[in-house]
């Protein structure tokens, strides 16, 4: 699609990830083993690496990564800003140009002049809450006939009202649709992010996912531990779910392995050009901002039988697997 439509001719950045299927024997061939599927990704991927995170004997998350590469400055810039003489070239600006360049950067590059020119996103994090064994109760909802007797739009919006999903981002603007005979999907968007919802009611095979960028306000700030224990126990209140897995995957400042080896040109706070203290003001800054998403906190009615912290090049990633204490 994107070399169909936008003419592009290679990959940029590449995430697979899934969690470890309950029926493998019953998908198609090429997914009836992680081992499989990497393989096939290495194909098309000479740089990939694939984990395993969690337990091998319990529920667990496969994560296939490859790149970032290198790209060129973003058309943004001027053609006449310069760092080091010359902007494409510039490592500094690589690096802005394939993370989220985070505030406290972004300000000391437009005191060099640089920074007016380079866009000013948020923090890039992702949290993914995968769950099994759902409540079969407040699974009828997610049955034709249940929430709604209605298939499509309208029968979602009824069971996004019925089950609570609705209170989880209400300033959101959701498309959502109920499936026959059961079945439920949503794609939300709020601000810069999204969110997803897939929905499997039935009791022998029953699975959710919800998958969010969103942070809504500072009871779900994705980018700390009582946020993120805030939306997990809001959508376990929804799904009931007797074990369930969190993962966080938080951006790393790329702009701090960047700037070590690098040799940087700007003006930062008057201090001159080719000067040491503009490339250690800037690194110190990238340092700050380089952090490591929190630890989780204990969720309501769950007993935590897993967590780890994985340190990529150019991500941090948190898990967690809980299972119901009752």
């Amino acid at each position: 699609i994107a070399h169909r439509y936008l003419g592009v001719t290679s990959a940029y950045q590449v995430f697979y990830s899934r969690k470890n299927f309950m029926f493998p024997d019953q998908q198609v061939e090429l997914h009836r083993s992680w081992e499989k599927e990497v393989a096939y990704l290495d194909t098309h991927f000479s740089e990939g690496s694939a984990y395993m995170i969690g337990k091998t004997n319990r529920d667990h998350w496969h994560v296939y990564l490859c790149g970032p590469y290198e790209t060129s400055l973003p058309s943004a810039l001027d053609d006449d800003t310069t760092a080091n003489n010359s902007a494409e070239g510039s490592p500094l600006v690589h690096a802005l140009s394939r993370t989220s360049s985070r505030s406290t950067v972004h300000s000391l590059l437009e005191s060099s002049g640089v920074g007016s020119s380079v866009p000013h996103s948020p923090s890039d994090t992702t949290v993914e809450i995968l769950m099994t064994g759902l409540d079969p109760d407040r699974m009828r909802a997610m049955y034709m006939g249940g929430a709604s007797s209605l298939e499509g739009s309208l029968g979602g919006k009824a069971v996004e009202r019925a089950t609570g999903i609705a209170d989880i981002y209400p300033d959101s603007a959701s498309d959502s649709y109920l499936f026959t005979p059961c079945g439920f999907s949503l794609n939300g968007l709020q601000g810069d992010g999204y969110y997803t919802i897939h929905v499997t009611p039935e009791p022998h095979c029953s699975y959710a996912s919800f998958e969010t960028t969103v942070s809504s306000d500072s009871a779900i700030d994705l980018n700390s531990a009582a946020g993120v224990k805030n939306l997990v126990e809001q959508v376990a209140a929804v799904f009931g779910p007797r074990s369930l897995t969190v993962t966080v995957f938080r951006a790393r400042c790329d702009t701090v392995s960047v700037l070590a080896g690098s040799e940087l040109s700007v003006d930062v706070d008057g201090v001159g050009k080719d000067s040491a203290m503009a490339k250690t003001a800037l690194l110190s800054a990238a340092t700050d901002e380089d952090t490591v998403p929190p630890a989780f906190s204990p969720v309501a009615g769950y007993k935590t039988v897993d967590r780890v912290l994985y340190e990529f090049d150019h991500y941090w990633l948190r898990y967690a697997y809980y299972v119901k204490s009752d």
